[in-house]
């Protein structure tokens, strides 16, 4: 009798039920499965063409997040690729803001970039907000594209790309 070949996969059960409401839109070549790709507990490493990285040309990334119900927060934090020679680059700074209702909004923090943009190592950086806990039901992450690239970049003038994977509110 002849055997066959054994394949094997992981899974991942999602690590809760929270949705999210992208206000930004995502290049259809980076998508990272969609929507909800940046809550489903699965990190992108530096291989971005992997796939596991959402990419957002010429604009800022901004989403809100709901928790589905109130909850004691203290943590936010959301991870972002830099790769300079294909025009990801880090956000320049990330706002989180909370709300208990979705129209009152607090801001809770803002995390600026150290990350050196001419730094030819892909890297990824944890943007983090770390607070006394607060009671919040949504959270609003915002990232502020680079912008052009500067005169020393080979693609000099072009737009750079944001590419975000996985939020995580503790």
């Amino acid at each position: 009798m002849k055997t066959s070949d054994t394949i094997s996969a992981t899974f991942f059960k999602k690590p809760n039920k929270y949705t999210i409401d992208i206000k930004s839109k995502y290049n259809p070549q980076y998508h990272a499965g969609g929507t909800n790709g940046l809550l489903d507990g699965i990190f992108g490493t530096t291989n971005w063409c992997k796939g596991d990285w959402q990419g957002y040309h010429s604009q800022d990334f901004e989403a809100v997040v709901d928790l589905q119900e109130i909850k004691s927060i203290s943590e936010i934090h959301s991870n972002y690729l830099q790769d300079q020679r294909s025009w990801i680059l880090m956000p320049t700074k990330v706002e989180y803001y909370t709300s208990v209702d979705n129209v009152n909004i607090t801001s809770l923090g803002i995390s600026s970039n150290d990350v050196n943009p001419k730094q030819e190592e892909n890297s990824i950086k944890d943007f983090r907000c770390i607070s006394t806990p607060i009671n919040a039901r949504y959270v609003k992450i915002k990232a502020y594209n680079f912008g052009k690239l500067p005169e020393w970049h080979t693609g000099f003038g072009g737009d750079a790309f944001i590419f975000i994977d996985e939020i995580t509110i503790k």
